[in-house]
């Protein structure tokens, strides 16, 4: 019995060490830089995020007539495993993935389902 509880607390150590990134990693990231979107799937009217400590993020949308004007939201972070992240930006939930170009600079990659287009996807890179 003992030798069973040992190997299961073994076994649970060893498999929440592949989480790469914890909330508060995926957060600095975050908070770290303004993102603008390049390289979408679809004609989103979103064209920059930032986001802040407070849990609020200035969107700049496109009005449709070439203006982008900043709205604010709201936007948190969950996981139901500490493996695939989420991120809900004001009623919108999106899969949250950290990825890396050719280049080794980091990007955010946002996807979700939407019933008429499918897997919907935009890509946030760091404005410098």
């Amino acid at each position: 019995m003992k030798q069973a509880f040992i190997l299961l607390v073994l076994l649970i150590k060893v498999s929440s060490s592949y989480a790469q990134y914890d909330k508060e990693k995926l957060t600095s990231i975050l908070t770290a830089n303004s993102w603008s979107v390049k390289g979408s799937n679809a004609n989103f009217p979103e064209k920059s995020f930032t986001f802040n400590n407070d849990m609020t993020v200035q969107v700049g949308k496109d009005n449709g007539k070439g203006v982008v004007a900043s709205q604010k939201e709201k936007w948190s972070i969950s996981s139901s495993d500490q493996i695939r992240w989420f991120i809900t930006i004001g009623s919108q939930t999106h899969e949250l993935i950290i990825s890396y170009a050719k280049n080794g600079s980091q990007y955010v990659k946002l996807t979700r389902q939407d019933k008429l287009s499918g897997l919907v996807e935009m890509n946030l890179y760091p404005l410098k």
